[in-house]
Parts: C-alpha cells; structure tokens; sequence
C-alpha cells in the first residue's frame, strides 16, 4: 500500500487537535493571502482606446478647421449649420478622449498596485511556507511517541519504530493513535478476530476475509 508517512504523520496529529506554535500565524498569512489581487491588470485595451479616441479627435479638429475656413471665404448658411454640428461633435470627442485618458490612468494605478500587491504575496507566501514546515515538524515531533507506541504494541510486527516498519503496521498505527473515518476496513491477517481488532484500534471494524485464510482479517 502506498503511504506518505509524513503527510500520514501531520493529519494523524491534526486529527487529535494538536496545535502548534505557528497556528495562529497560519491563519493571519492565509488571510491576508485571500484579500490580495490576484492579477496586474492588462493595459492594451485601454492604450488602444486612447489612440483610437486621439485619432477621431484629430480628425473632428481638422473638419472643424476647414468649415472654419470656409465660412471665412463665403457666408452660406448651409456651412454655418454644418460649422456648429462639427463643433458639436468635436466636443464629444474631446469628452471620450479625456475619459479614455483617465481609464488608461486608472488602470495603470491599479497595475501599480497589484505590482506591489504580487510583491506582497511573495514575501507572505515565503513567510507562509516557513510556518507551514515549522508546523509540519512539531507536529510530527508531537504525534511520533504515539505512533511509535502503536507499532511496538501492534501484534505481528518486529521492527519497533515507526519509521522503519511496514506500511501496513505504520497505517494500523497511526489510526490507533490519530482519529479517522469510522468503522475501520481491515483486509489484513494482523489480528485474530474483530473484537481484538477493535479494541486494539478503538473503533469498529469492518472484517474483510483474505483468500485462502477466511478466519484472518
């Protein structure tokens, strides 16, 4: 069976409410990891916008330049009225220009902080791992007696430690000395009958037969 027992050490001690020193600033670090921006804005849309605003606004200014010219050389109505419409619309041109200026300002500030904000999470994240190792080790230094305990009791087995048993023995060990999902599931020829296994274990359990020796578990 595949085991990584030093995962299977920290959830056997978590699983008992073992705490650590670090606890608390675990909490703090994932926290604040949670509140910071996940992305830098992208500014391409808006750099478009405003040249895309820029080069209507040019062009409004240069219509509004040669109406100019033309009333100046001749007094027609029909000029006048088309002078005031491009007016018109060179004002709302200048608007949507100012207003693409100030979303490409806006996006930059808010990449500025996101910038500081993923500098931020660098140092959080490092701060986060060292307490997550710091956890790690204490809580496998406060679960290992227990566990060790296990294997030495455990009927059948001959290595006394945890760390050089099998994995069979180190997982029995470890729910005897964690807390898991009940009843336990047992296809191994470690116990004579279900009741030692149980009170072995401390939870009930399941007895699966293993072929050609039906009376183990």
């Amino acid at each position: 069976m595949s085991l990584s027992r030093q995962d299977a050490l920290v959830a056997a001690a978590r699983s008992v409410g073992i705490e650590t020193s670090v606890d608390a600033e675990l909490r703090t670090l994932r926290t604040e990891l949670e509140t910071l921006p996940e992305t830098v804005p992208s500014r391409i849309e808006a750099r478009r916008r405003v040249a895309e605003t820029a080069s209507e606004l040019e062009a409004k200014r240069e219509r509004v330049a040669t109406l100019r010219g033309w009333m100046q050389a001749a007094a027609d109505d029909a000029i006048a009225a088309e002078y005031r419409s491009a007016i018109r619309t060179l004002s709302e041109a200048e608007t949507e220009h100012a207003a693409a200026r100030e979303g490409l300002a806006a996006v930059r500030r808010r990449a500025r902080t996101a910038r500081d904000a993923r500098n931020r999470r660098l140092r959080i994240e490092d701060r986060l791992g060292n307490a997550e190792r710091t956890a790690r080790r204490e809580l496998r230094e406060a679960i290992l007696p227990r566990v060790d305990a296990a294997v030495s009791e455990l009927p059948g087995n001959t290595v006394g430690g945890y760390d050089d048993t099998d994995a069979v023995s180190a997982a029995l060990a470890l729910v005897r000395a964690g807390r898991t999902e009940r009843p336990i599931v047992l296809a191994c020829g470690r116990f004579p009958d279900r009741d030692t296994a149980e009170r072995w274990l401390g939870a009930p359990a399941y007895r699966i037969p293993i072929r050609g020796s039906p009376a183990d578990l």
